[in-house]
């Protein structure tokens, strides 16, 4: 069954979750409680490594009310995120709220926790489009997590979502500029070996028009799997047109929970470990291939030269005051960087454990934020039940 090209803005209404967790860091969902609004949110593998120190590897009876007081992070208007005794306060009193009533605020944060894995699925197919990498470079001066305009966001650290697109777009910022410098390199070289130049340069536009057509499959199965066209494997479904998604009872998405709260590898883990595996693979193929057009550059020199090619043997830092020297003062000429940062993205996103934030236990039990003194009680409205 071939199917239509879609377009991005038939993709954009399935990115709004995907949106706000790179955007914001979490989502979030009202609920109200005998007359007290409460904001519960989305849990980060901060939260984890918080959840993980409070209940045990052997899970605590009442880890079900741990896990309901950490994604609170507003009550009747207070904001609570940044405050490090928040969810101990408040779990007292969810842990003395009726069994109805917690298993409702339990339900809420599953439900928020199957929207985070469903946009988890997403970002490789949003990491593709154009307002992707728009934002990335509204956001590329500071951290991912530092733009949400939420107080206290930032000490959640990055959610699984934000991890797998920073990581993407600090690898395609870096193939870009090796390509923009590869293309430089052919330029150099057009003038004494054009024959071979052009055989490359066929090459490389076969190469890229690959690329492209690997992006633009990507994204059609994404929508059509959405709409329930093609199943989340990329097939065709025989006679049915309805959604199909991950099967997701209450008890599953408990056993996931609570595997994800004890430390048990989920299917987040699972998921970006293996885009992160799969990303690595990529850039060294891609490494490997501009070796092999380079070292194909410097043979179709000499063989139609007759002379060893001059391109090949300047160090980074030569390049570097090469092109310092030729930009004479003009801006937007591209720069080759240390060596260094050529695998600082596995340094940055894909070899560092998830960042915890900046929460911290002190040896008393207590939580504060690094670098700063305890915090006093939080000050809240009563619940009444």
């Amino acid at each position: 069954m071939v199917l239509p090209k879609t377009t991005a803005e038939q993709r954009a209404p399935f990115y709004d979750d995907v949106d706000s967790l790179i955007s914001v860091g979490f989502l979030s969902h009202l609920v109200e409680v005998n007359g007290v609004s409460l904001q519960v949110r989305s849990l980060s593998p901060g939260d984890l490594f918080l959840l993980r120190n409070r209940v045990g590897r052997g899970g605590d009876p009442q880890w079900q009310a741990w896990t309901i007081a950490s994604s609170i992070w507003m009550i009747d208007g207070y904001l609570l995120l940044g405050d490090p005794q928040a969810a101990a306060f408040i779990y007292h009193k969810i842990s003395k709220l009726p069994t109805a009533v917690r298993d409702t605020l339990f339900s809420i944060v599953m439900g928020l926790h199957h929207r985070q894995s469903r946009a988890l699925s997403a970002v490789e197919a949003y990491c593709f489009e154009a307002v992707s990498r728009f934002k990335w470079r509204a956001y590329r001066n500071g951290p991912v997590n530092s733009h949400a305009g939420v107080p206290g966001s930032d000490s959640l650290g990055l959610n699984h979502v934000q991890q797998m697109w920073a990581a993407f777009n600090e690898v395609e910022d870096r193939r870009n500029e090796e390509e923009s410098l590869w293309e430089g390199f052919k330029l150099v070289a057009s003038a004494q070996a054009p024959k071979g130049v052009k055989k490359i340069d066929e090459a490389d536009r076969r190469r890229r028009s690959s690329e492209e057509a690997r992006r633009q499959d990507i994204l059609d199965k994404f929508y059509y799997s959405q709409v329930g066209i093609l199943d989340p494997r990329g097939k065709a479904h025989e006679g049915q047109h309805q959604f199909v998604s991950r099967a997701k009872t209450v008890e599953e998405l408990e056993e996931e929970m609570y595997n994800w709260v004890t430390g048990k590898e989920d299917w987040h883990d699972k998921v970006v470990r293996e885009y992160k595996e799969a990303l690595i693979a990529r850039y060294e193929q891609e490494k490997a291939e501009a070796a092999a057009r380079a070292e194909a550059l410097r043979k179709a020199h000499e063989e139609e030269s007759g002379e060893p090619a001059p391109l090949i043997g300047y160090s980074p830092e030569q390049l570097a005051e090469i092109l310092r020297e030729r930009d004479g003062g003009l801006q937007g000429v591209a720069r080759v960087f240390d060596d260094d940062r050529r695998d600082s993205v596995y340094r940055k996103y894909l070899v560092r454990a998830p960042d915890a934030g900046r929460l911290r236990p002190t040896a008393d039990g207590k939580l504060v934020v690094e670098g700063e003194m305890p915090q006093e009680e939080l000050k809240v409205p009563e619940m009444e039940y």
